[in-house]
C-alpha cells in the first residue's frame, strides 16, 4: 500500500495558509519518500464565514518547483470548469513536474460554486462526463472537432501533450457515481472511509466494471483518511474529533466517518493501517489532523518505514 499525505491548502475561518509553511511540509514530504502529496479543490467555501483556499493546480505548479520525486495528486471538480482550459491546465502541469500528476475528478456538492460560474448544479455529473470525454480526446489524440451549443472546436490541438496516460481517479459514494468510476476513469478516490465499507464499495465498482466489459484488475484506488500519532489515545481522538468539525463536512448520506480516522501510537497506527491494506487500499494519504508539523515526521520516522 503507498502511503501520501494531504497538504493545507484551506484552512479554518480566520486563518491564512502559510506558504513558507506548506513549502517546507512539501519538501519534507518528498526528502521523507512519501509517494504523493494531495491538494483539496474548491473555488468558494463558506459565504460569511469564508474558508480560505488557495487553488490547487496553481499550488502543485509551485510544489512541482520545489520537489523531485514525490507524485503530485489533486481533487479537481470538473464540472465547474470548461475541458478545454483544464486539458491545458492538466497537460502543462504534468509537463513540467515531469509525469508526476494524478488527478481525482468529483462532479462537486458545494452548490453555491456552480452558481457563481453558471453552471446547472442539478447537471452537473453529466457535464462532468461530457468533459472528460473531450479532455480525453485533447489530451491524448489532438485535432479535435468539436460542436455544441457551448463551445466550437476546429481542429484544436493543444501542445504539448502528454507522453503517458495521466492516472484518472474519480470520488463519490452512490451507486450510480460508482458506476460512472468504473465506466469512466482509472480508480475510485475516497475519504473518511473504513475497511469495511471502502472494501465493500471496491467490489461493486469491480462489478460494475464487469458489466461495462473492462478488466478491474487495472483499476486502482485511494482512501484519504485524518490520522494523529499521539501515545495518549484519549488526546488523539479528541485531536481527530476536533480537526473534523472544523474542517470536514462529512456527506450524511455517505459513509463517510470520523471513526475512520487513524490514531494513537504509532504501532496502533501501523495495525489500523494494515486492516486498510487488507481491505484492498492500494494508496492511503493520510490528513494529518491540524496539519501540525510534528505529526509529518512522526509518520515519517515510524509508520511510513512499514510500508515501503
Amino acid at each position: 500500500m503507498k502511503i501520501g499525505v494531504a497538504v493545507e491548502n484551506f484552512t479554518a475561518v480566520g486563518k491564512k495558509p502559510d506558504i513558507n509553511s506548506i513549502a517546507n511540509y512539501c519538501i519534507k514530504a518528498d526528502q521523507y519518500g512519501f509517494e504523493s502529496i494531495w491538494t483539496w479543490d474548491h473555488l468558494l467555501l463558506g459565504s460569511k464565514n469564508v474558508f480560505p483556499v488557495i487553488d490547487s493546480m496553481t499550488l502543485l505548479s509551485y510544489v512541482a518547483s520545489l520537489t523531485k520525486n514525490i507524485k503530485l495528486g489533486t481533487l479537481y471538480i470538473f464540472a465547474l470548469r470548461d475541458p478545454l482550459i483544464s486539458s491545458k491546465i492538466i497537460s502543462t502541469l504534468d509537463y513540467i513536474s515531469s509525469g508526476r500528476l494524478i488527478v481525482a475528478v468529483a462532479s462537486g456538492w458545494y452548490k453555491r460554486e456552480f452558481d457563481a460560474v453558471g453552471v446547472n448544479y442539478d447537471k452537473r455529473g453529466s457535464k462532468m462526463i461530457e468533459g472528460l470525454n473531450l479532455m480525453n480526446k485533447l489530451l491524448y489524440k489532438g485535432d479535435v472537432s468539436y460542436s455544441d451549443s457551448r463551445r466550437t472546436y476546429n481542429h484544436v490541438t493543444i501542445s504539448p501533450m502528454p507522453g503517458h496516460h495521466i492516472p484518472l481517479l474519480m470520488g463519490g459514494y452512490v451507486d450510480a457515481v460508482l458506476k460512472r468510476v468504473a465506466r469512466y476513469s482509472d480508480g475510485w478516490l475516497s475519504y473518511y472511509y473504513g475497511p469495511g465499507d471502502f472494501k465493500e464499495s471496491v467490489n461493486k465498482i469491480e462489478t460494475f466494471a464487469r458489466e461495462y466489459k473492462r478488466d478491474p484488475t487495472g483499476f486502482t484506488n485511494t482512501d484519504m483518511v485524518p490520522v494523529y500519532v499521539d501515545v495518549d489515545m484519549k488526546n488523539a481522538k479528541q485531536k481527530i474529533e476536533d480537526f473534523t468539525s472544523t474542517f470536514m463536512d462529512l456527506p450524511a448520506w455517505s459513509k463517510c466517518t470520523v471513526e475512520s480516522g487513524i490514531w494513537g501510537s504509532p504501532q496502533a497506527i501501523i495495525e489500523k493501517l494494515r486492516k486498510y491494506e487488507e481491505a484492498n487500499v492500494k494508496r492511503m494519504v493520510l490528513i494529518p489532523a491540524f496539519y501540525e508539523a510534528d505529526q509529518l515526521d512522526l509518520i515519517a520516522d515510524k509508520i511510513l518505514p512499514e510500508f515501503k
